[in-house]
Order: C-alpha cells, then structure tokens, then sequence
C-alpha cells in the first residue's frame, strides 16, 4: 500500500483521536476507487485551521481564510480543509465569502463534479453524498446540482470537466454538456495563466483528442484566443501532441492571438520551429541549418513538419548530424584565438568572417577540421581581406 496513502491515514486518525471528523476527499478518492495511483492528496475535517494546527509539528499556513493547511510527513505535504460554506461568487470565480461548517454535507455540495465529491475515511470506507460513486461506475462527468449554476460561480469548472476527460475518457452527462456550450464565453473571464494550466493538463493526459473533441463540439474551443484550428487538426491526427507541439501548430495555422504566455525559453524555441517549418517543409533539412540550428530544435520542426502532413526528415537529420565534423563553433581545431595570437588582426568583426569561412569549408568537406590546413587558409583569407581593405593592421 502507498506510504503516502498510509501518512494521510496518520492525520485521519489523529484529528479522530481528537474528536474531529476527518475524511480523505476529492480527486485522490476518485483515483484510488480506478486504481490510479496518486499523491495528491486532500483531506477535509470539522477541525479548523488553528486546531488542526495545534495536532502536528509541522505545518504550512497555504490558506488558512479558506480554511486550509498543508501538514507535513516525511517531508510530503497533504492539505488539510475545514468545512466550508461559500457566499455568492464574483468575477465567476472566487467565493465573496467563505464561513467554516460542522458538516461534511455543506462541504461536499459546494464541489464541481460529482465523481469528485467522494469521501473516505481511515478504514478505506466510502461515503457518497451526491451519487458521485454511481457516475464514477457509469464513467460519467456531471455537475453536483444545476450545471448551469455551478459554471456562471466558477468558470474554470468548464475547462476542468475537460481535463477530466482527458484524464480519465469520461462522458460528459447530457445536461452537463449543455451547460457547457451555453456558458462557454465565460472562459475568457478565467485569467491566461490559468486556461493555459487547464490546457495543459489536457494535452498532457492520455485521452486528449476525446476532451478537444468536446471543446469543439461545444463551442469553448472557440473562446480559446485563436487555436480553434490548431485543436481542429490535432484531433485528426493519430498522434498524441505535446503541449507546446500543440501550440507550434496552432501558431503556424493561424495568427493567433498574442495574450498566450511562455516562458522565455519556450518562446524562442516556438519562433526558431516556426522558422524551420517555414524553411523545410517543402525542401531538405542541409549541414548549414543544421548546424545552425542544432539537432534537438530541429528534430522537433521536423515532427511538427511530420504533424502537418509533410516529409519525415528524421533519419537524415540524425544521419547528417552523426557525418558533421564540427557541431559548433568551439569545435573547431583553429579558433579566434588562435588568430588573434598569430596575426596583428585585432577587429572582432573581421575574425568573425574568416571563422565563418573557415566552418564553411569544414562543414562542405573542402577542409578537414585540422589545425594546419585550417591555420594556412585561415591566413590566405586574411591576406584577402586585408587587401580588400587596404589596411595591414587592424
């Protein structure tokens, strides 16, 4: 059995030890019932935070307004919730007041999905209060009352009945389904950072083209800034797409627009792929692109190149990558250095044009990658540009 399993059962039974109701809550449950194995786990207790805080060394203040703390095992953190009633929502998205509750019911209503509202206690015994063990079986996504009401509160349940989807290769019920399409313009009311969280996870899980199937179907892929037809061609694809394969494609498919968010990193890499797309498609990937552009990045415009319904390039990228002398500049066997301590040429700029020729003929073959050819035409070059110049010095 999980040792986080067993440490969440610790705290379980110490609150219980103290008079307090104390259950195991949430996605955790729903995962363990399908035998999917997880650490992320939630508890929910009549405690209050100061109480529950007052029973184990080591605790974290994560939200205690809300009523929440993350207690300590093993250095693992398992968040611990009291009862809570929340107040009419604004922006649909936070609760405008939250007030703790003696009972678990009040708790348990206030939850997005059905299959998410289980509880289970220490002894692994299960207690259902809204029917979520019935959609569970019948592998069904619903809302806990008036789907209607439950999407205009938090809007970021729309996007989440997707990853679930995703997750798990759920249904969505009917009802729930309608309330979906009919309230999808308020996920532009949810802030980008989050829809690209959501959407993360749902191209990451396994069942992806089920959930972008529904978020076409219902008219949410249509909110989404611009990616309608990138999510249109991934679902016809028999490949499973990485998040950010997702969003190269979605990018060279349509303009899309510029509120996404990445990483500095990510977004070179999106721009450099882009580029490469733009370049290879249609014709071959050669030494000079691929040395600029080094393998990894160009493996990868090659399978979104693959993912868009051109040529696999992949084996005579790897096989011209495995044949170049040189990978990168460093590599070669006569340097800027090397000139700098030979010649009189101080100008980075010129050093610079007679390294480049000195790359081309390596990587052309015309040259091996050695220190005496590579010296003798290095100084040849330089004679020329000197004389081009006028100048002996620089």
């Amino acid at each position: 059995m999980s040792h986080y399993l067993e440490n969440g059962k610790k705290i379980i039974r110490t609150l219980n030890d103290n008079g307090f109701e104390a259950y195991f809550v949430g996605g955790f449950v729903r995962d363990h019932l399908l035998g999917i194995e997880s650490d992320d786990i939630d508890i929910t207790t009549n405690a209050t935070p100061e109480q529950v805080e007052s029973l184990f060394p080591f605790v974290k203040h994560t939200g205690r307004k809300f009523g929440g703390v993350t207690v300590f095992i093993d250095k693992h953190g398992y968040e611990v919730t009291t009862y809570r009633l929340e107040a009419k929502y604004q922006n649909h998205r936070h609760p405008g007041e939250v007030t703790f509750s003696s009972n678990l019911n009040d708790d348990l209503v206030r939850r997005d999905f059905t299959i998410n509202a289980l509880v289970m206690d220490a002894d692994e015994r299960i207690f259902d209060h809204v029917e979520g063990k019935t959609d569970l079986n019948a592998r069904l996504i619903r809302t806990i009352g008036n789907p209607r009401s439950r999407f205009e509160e938090d809007a970021l349940r729309i996007l989440r009945a997707f990853r679930f989807v995703s997750k798990l290769d759920f249904t969505i019920e009917p009802e729930t389904l309608a309330a979906l399409a009919e309230y999808r313009h308020l996920v532009k009311t949810i802030t980008i950072e989050r829809v690209m969280v959501e959407l993360d996870k749902i191209l990451s899980a396994p069942h992806q083209k089920r959930a972008l199937q529904y978020l076409l179907q219902t008219g949410v892929a249509d909110e989404l800034y611009g990616i309608k037809r990138g999510i249109e061609h991934v679902v016809t694809l028999a490949d499973h797409v990485q998040p950010l394969e997702f969003f190269m494609i979605a990018f060279i498919l349509d303009d899309i627009d510029d509120i996404w968010r990445f990483s500095n990193r990510d977004m070179r890499l999106i721009l450099q792929v882009i580029n490469l797309h733009e370049v290879t498609k249609d014709d071959a990937f050669n030494k000079h692109i691929l040395f600029s552009n080094k393998l990894e990045p160009c493996l990868i415009a090659n399978r979104i190149n693959v993912l868009l319904g051109h040529a696999d390039q992949e084996p005579a990228i790897r096989a011209m990558w495995d044949e170049m002398p040189v990978h990168d500049v460093c590599d070669l066997a006569f340097k800027g250095q090397d000139i700098l301590e030979l010649t009189s040429l101080k100008r980075r700029s010129t050093i610079g044009l007679v390294i480049d020729d000195l790359l081309e003929a390596v990587l052309t073959g015309t040259t091996p990658n050695q220190y005496a050819p590579l010296k003798q035409l290095a100084l040849h070059r330089i004679h020329e540009l000197q004389s081009e110049m006028g100048e002996t010095n620089e």
